[in-house]
């Protein structure tokens, strides 16, 4: 899947996802959101936009949110590279919130588990559902913004592993994934978060703490948080 050939087949059904996604014909779809490249994250191929800066630039230009999803994150990183050191079980339900390009859902899904990837940028889902294909790898991406679907998202569940990085860069999304995880986690199941050292994960944490144990380590910069009902 890594030759010239492959990848234009891929841009080719790529665009067509990504069209359909944001209500657009094809040819108004930026160049260089359809510009993609592959990257090994944690052991596992990701596809992404080729060009970060430049999709950035014209994401800005028509007034569309930043591409935050569209490259690899530290926080993303260490933890798919945490979940391929000690993976979920065979058959473990497994959701990521905010995925982005979903390196960690590709390496859990990888160890057999039963992945539900998810995020509230509709590219996102798209990418992230082509790097799961780019690995052989079997499953499910949805658009939800875990935020405002938190009702959708909890009837899917309960799920053995909650997985999350790099997610509490607002207040109010600290707070929002304090109500929502006792939701998804079924019980004898674990959260998995990484954060990169952000005040409301702080925020995040100390309210958990009532629903969840708690322990906690570096990777370099990031904090890997892993979390219990109690």
């Amino acid at each position: 899947m890594h030759g010239n050939g492959a990848l234009t087949a891929v841009r080719t059904t790529l665009s067509e996802q990504l069209a359909t996604l944001r209500g657009v014909a094809v040819a108004d779809l930026p160049a260089s959101l359809l510009a993609v490249a592959v990257r090994q994250v944690a052991g596992v191929h990701v596809l992404l936009p080729a060009d970060w800066e430049a999709l950035r630039h014209d994401e800005g230009a028509a007034s569309r949110p930043i591409p935050f999803w569209a490259r690899p994150w530290p926080s993303g990183t260490a933890l798919a590279e945490a979940l391929a050191a000690a993976p979920p079980p065979d058959g473990a339900r497994v959701i990521e919130l905010g995925c982005g390009l979903g390196a960690p859902s590709i390496v859990a899904a990888r160890a057999g588990a039963e992945v539900l990837a998810t995020d509230g940028a509709t590219d996102a889902v798209a990418y992230a559902a082509h790097s799961l294909a780019l690995n052989q790898t079997v499953g499910e991406v949805a658009h939800a913004a875990w935020p405002e679907h938190a009702d959708g998202l909890a009837a899917r569940g309960p799920f053995d592993l909650v997985l999350a990085a790099d997610v509490c860069y607002t207040a109010q999304k600290a707070d929002a994934l304090v109500r929502l995880l006792p939701r998804l986690v079924a019980p004898g199941g674990e959260v998995r978060l990484a954060d990169p050292g952000r005040a409301n994960a702080r925020r995040f944490v100390s309210a958990a703490r009532a629903s969840f144990a708690l322990e906690s380590h570096q990777a370099g910069e990031i904090t890997l948080y892993r979390l219990r009902p109690r």
